[in-house]
């Protein structure tokens, strides 16, 4: 174990002084501005003849028998420098699987010209534009096979796994979509479909934007050294067939695989022969601190990753991005706002990308701003046209992948509704809501609840848009039934809602599924051991979670539970009463807001273990449709405002409104009977315990709108189930408690 721990280090530390330009080098006397390096004896291959095939014999030994195997496909490549090889290594390997090629042609023209003279269609006909290849860039002629691994060329649906450099492996070739099973990153196994998108490539050679319309994949038997970034690979042949040429290269090429014994590197020189030196570029970085910058710093440079990028989108002008919000991180880990303005969006949006490094030069230094912070730093970046950005191939290792500085769950306590500065925080996922959807100031926004902790307590988190759409919240039920599942959220707002902390995303707001960080790691092993599974709250997975549009009439059609769970309703009820005999609120645990029972001077919850509990609203309402809800037959729902729901309904804390009945959760309050005979429109759906009901139940899961009471003098009497039966004595008469109409609103004022 000693040896084996011991040759690890030392690989690691030869890629390492790669990287930073510490091994020895030496001038060659016909190349004086490079370095170039030995490659140990024990990684080079040196054929006697056709090196393809003996690179491609030593990577993909026994292809035959596993040229369909996922595992086999997705932990190896062969990297080269240049797209020229790559491509002749890929056909090689093409020729190699069983059945026929089919072949995809693009549809290639102009678009943004300078000008478009008589004679365009001439001097630039389609075989031309045919015959351009760019550097990650669809081809012309594209030759797939089923059984294939592609990588893809571009961003498609990344809340899917259809990222920029995911390899999937080709299950279904039709003519105008290809279906393919995800083989890397973190949607393994997954079966989606690639469609055809249109492509954009410029060149200072050409007077106008190449546009292509093809599919967006690559066959990737071999990878560009260039697009092999971020690949983890378990055996990597590296072919040098012209040596590298940019900074930083070699050290990506050796880096991407996980052990000495897994790496091969194959040199040929000009003439044909097998080589054993090859030219390491590093250039020494003259970038100055990101905690250096100041108003005076607009002819420096600066070296950093582009993290927590935004856009930034006004409500009222969904389609239009008003400006591009990110962080920059250096190696010292200090950090910087930095933003492109609306006029310069256009020019820097496709080339800037989460997570990568950049050097940046000639740039505007400005104040920071006075809300909202993402940052400490006293100024921030901003674009402008003549700021160059150059992608950074070979970033340092010790430079951090996240911008952040963690507030525990008490110092969030401190900064409920503070603006100045947006709030970073940690925990582990306990349990996950369906996305749903409200209204915030007359806009339809997508919504979803989750609650995380620290250990000691959980916290409710809301997330908006985007961030509630792609949560992954099935693959995190999935994984947590192996480890506890820890989330990083950056970019938030703490806010306050029944005096109990929640915080809510931003519109910058980043969150990350169990972070490479020493905090997460922390977590982990503090909760390992103990019970970890995340719970879905809600009552629909992402499949069924499409809002269906009912009445009250057809819903009470239905009695069998286990024909609704997993849907959500949106329904028009008016409240005739409360359910007979069922208390306003109960003490619900503060970690998974389930029903505590009393042990000794504390609580003990059956769910969790958890030992805290407060008062919870659980509201039960004999709801009827707004046409017929005076009729004494007509045909009633069940449905129960929990918690939150409970409080948006009546407008009044649970604590106050329980201090205020004396602790009574029996005696129904007029502050909730003042509600019957009032219209609301609903997204309801079946919980998971309604299947162990003979009368099926719906809890509320968002309030839509609001009508105010439907005005009339006639007396509601309570049904004694969801069927319409009534009972025979009269319990409130509605006419006692119609206050003037009034609207319930979402909080909008907690979004930013």
């Amino acid at each position: 174990m000693i040896v084996k721990n011991k040759k690890i280090a030392q690989f690691a530390k030869w890629v390492l002084d790669i990287g930073e330009g510490k091994y020895p080098a030496y001038d060659d006397n016909n190349d004086t501005d490079e370095k170039w390096i030995q490659i140990p004896s024990q990684l080079l291959l040196q054929p006697m003849a056709n090196n393809i095939e003996a690179i491609t014999d030593v990577i993909y030994h026994d292809f035959s028998t596993n040229f369909t195997c996922i595992n086999y496909l997705a932990e190896r490549a062969v990297i080269c420098p240049l797209n020229t090889t790559v491509d002749v290594i890929n056909d090689t390997m093409l020729e190699k699987v069983p059945g026929d090629s089919k072949i995809y042609l693009s549809y290639d023209s102009i678009v943004n010209s300078i000008e478009q003279p008589d004679d365009f269609p001439i001097l630039y006909p389609p075989e031309f534009l045919n015959s351009i290849t760019l550097n990650n860039f669809s081809q012309h002629r594209l030759a797939l096979k089923i059984n294939v691994p592609v990588v893809l060329l571009c961003n498609i649906d990344q809340s899917i796994g259809l990222c920029n450099g995911t390899r999937l492996l080709i299950v279904k070739l039709g003519d105008y979509v290809i279906e393919g099973k995800i083989i890397t990153g973190s949607h393994i196994g997954e079966h989606v479909c690639i469609p055809r998108v249109v492509l954009h490539g410029t060149s200072p050679k050409w007077p106008f934007t190449l546009a292509r319309r093809q599919f967006p994949i690559k066959v990737c038997y071999a990878l560009t050294i260039n697009k092999c970034q971020g690949q983890t690979l378990q055996k990597v042949g590296i072919y040098l067939k012209g040596h590298v040429f940019s900074h930083g290269q070699l050290y990506v090429a050796v880096s991407r695989v996980t052990s000495q014994e897994g790496l091969k590197i194959l040199i040929e020189n000009e003439d044909g022969t097998s080589g054993t030196a090859t030219k390491n570029i590093v250039y020494r970085m003259t970038c100055i601190p990101l905690k250096d910058i100041n108003q005076g710093s607009y002819k420096t440079k600066i070296c950093a990753r582009l993290t927590r990028l935004s856009e930034f989108i006004l409500d009222d002008k969904p389609e239009q991005i008003q400006r591009l919000d990110f962080v920059l991180l250096d190696v010292e880990g200090h950090a910087i706002e930095a933003q492109v303005p609306q006029q310069h969006i256009s020019r820097f949006l496709s080339r800037l990308k989460e997570g990568t490094v950049y050097f940046v030069e000639f740039f505007q230094v400005v104040p920071c701003r006075t809300n909202y912070r993402a940052v400490s730093h006293t100024y921030m970046i901003k674009f402008t046209c003549h700021t160059r950005v150059t992608e950074f191939n070979a970033a340092p290792p010790t430079l951090p992948k996240y911008a952040y500085t963690l507030a525990s769950f008490d110092t969030l306590r401190t900064r409920i509704d503070y603006t100045a500065d947006m709030s970073d925080t940690i925990g582990r996922i306990v349990s996950v809501e369906p996305a749903t959807t409200a209204y915030v100031k007359g806009l339809k926004k997508a919504i979803r609840h989750l609650y995380i902790s620290d250990g000691r307590e959980s916290i409710e988190v809301v997330l908006w848009s985007r961030q509630a759409t792609e949560f992954p919240a099935e693959k995190i039920i999935e994984l947590s039934k192996e480890k506890p599942i820890i989330l990083l959220l950056l970019g938030i707002i703490a806010k306050s809602r029944e005096g109990q902390l929640k915080i809510q995303g931003s519109m910058s707001c980043q969150y990350h599924i169990n972070p490479a960080i020493p905090e997460a790691a922390a977590l982990i092993n503090k909760f390992t051991g103990f019970p970890h599974q995340v719970t879905w709250t809600g009552a629909a997975t992402s499949s069924s979670s499409d809002i269906m549009t009912t009445s009250v009439t057809e819903l009470a059609k239905l009695t069998n539970p286990h024909e609704l769970y997993g849907n959500i309703y949106q329904v028009n009820v008016v409240l005739r009463t409360i359910s007979p005999n069922q208390p306003w609120w109960y003490l619900g645990c503060i970690l998974c807001r389930k029903r505590v029972f009393p042990e000794g001077e504390t609580y003990r919850c059956p769910k969790c273990s958890g030992n805290k509990a407060e008062p919870m609203y659980r509201i039960v309402f004999i709801a009827a449709d707004p046409d017929n809800f005076l009729e004494d037959n007509a045909p009633t729902i069940e449905i129960t405002f929990f918690g939150n729901m409970g409080q948006e309904l009546t407008g009044i804390p649970v604590l106050q409104l329980a201090a205020i009945s004396e602790g009574n959760n029996v005696s129904i309050p007029p502050e909730i009977t003042r509600l019957y005979s009032h219209k609301y429109t609903l997204a309801i759906s079946v919980p998971f315990s309604s299947m162990q009901r003979e009368n099926v139940s719906y809890q509320v899961k968002n309030i839509i709108t609001t009508a105010g009471p439907v005005i009339t003098t006639k007396t509601i009497y309570p049904a004694t189930s969801g069927t319409g039966q009534q009972q025979t004595k009269p319990t409130q008469d509605t006419t006692r408690h119609l206050p003037v109409a009034e609207t319930t609103k979402l909080d909008s004022n907690k979004v930013k």
